[in-house]
């Protein structure tokens, strides 16, 4: 027991034994409780006045909250590591440029390793654009012009699909462009052809969304369709300042179809693009 607990067990023993002697058995009794009160005022004062013992609890108390305000919060998300992608953050997809940089500095075995690994990842997810991609611009690589050009067209016809697919029309253009010398050979239906040509035009592509579109309209039958989009990207480019393009788009219009219903207005305007050639 310690000396201040010792104190505070006696000191209502002696307080019963002076009340008795000073009052009787009354005073007996009264005086434990005398004696109890005033131990609390005392207390009460030391307190406030800055009792150690008190400061000392305080202390405490303030060192153990101090303590868990410190430690770290398990259920709060770490913050990212640098360079590393925010959660919730898909990580940013390599563009055209970088994948056929990437596929041109390739050599030999890396090549092949690198195709093999490019279609086992189109086989385990058969609608990912950006793994066509690599497929299509990995067997062009090994497989350059003058190759087999079933393989290049059939890559690339798949890679265009499915960049269309998946909202990404300027990546099919691009792939598009790349694979122009086997146009012919691409296999796309109709509405491919259509949404491949107005990438292309978005692009200032003029010829290239000329023929494209052109495909899709002839393709799915539709002749009449077929000229006025020749008419329609002519036009587009005479007010991009391309008046080459649009010469050679209207000569195209009235050699393929010299009685299309817009003869008269596509040599008119083929005289119009003459003049501008001759100013230059």
């Amino acid at each position: 027991m310690s000396r201040s607990k010792g104190i505070n067990f006696l000191l209502p023993t002696i307080g019963s034994g002076v009340g008795q002697v000073a009052f009787g058995f009354t005073g007996m009794l009264l005086g434990p409780i005398v004696v109890i009160a005033a131990m609390l005022w005392w207390r009460l004062r030391q307190t406030r006045a800055g009792d150690p013992d008190a400061e000392v609890l305080r202390f405490r108390e303030f060192m153990a909250n101090t303590g868990k305000d410190a430690q770290p919060n398990p259920a709060a998300p770490a913050a990212p590591a640098a360079g590393a992608a925010a959660p919730g953050v898909a990580p940013r997809k390599p563009s055209f440029d970088d994948v056929k940089a990437r596929v041109a500095a390739l050599e030999g075995d890396s090549l092949a390793q690198a195709e093999r690994a490019a279609r086992e990842a189109l086989a385990r997810a058969p609608r990912d654009a950006h793994a066509a991609l690599e497929v299509a611009l990995l067997v062009r690589r090994a497989s350059p012009a003058g190759g087999p050009l079933a393989a290049r067209s059939a890559a690339a016809a798949q890679a265009i699909a499915l960049c269309l697919a998946n909202g990404l029309a300027p990546v099919a253009a691009a792939m598009f462009i790349e694979a122009l010398d086997e146009r012919a050979a691409l296999k796309l239906d109709p509405a491919q052809w259509e949404a491949l040509g107005r990438a292309l035009l978005a692009r200032g592509a003029h010829l290239e969304a000329a023929w494209s579109l052109h495909a899709g309209a002839a393709l799915a039958g539709d002749a009449a369709a077929a000229q006025k989009r020749l008419v329609e990207v002519a036009g587009k480019a005479a007010e991009a300042g391309r008046p080459a393009a649009a010469h050679k788009l209207y000569e195209t219009l009235l050699a393929k179809y010299p009685d299309s219903q817009y003869a008269d207005f596509a040599r008119a305007e083929l005289r119009a693009e003459e003049k501008k050639l001759g100013k230059g």
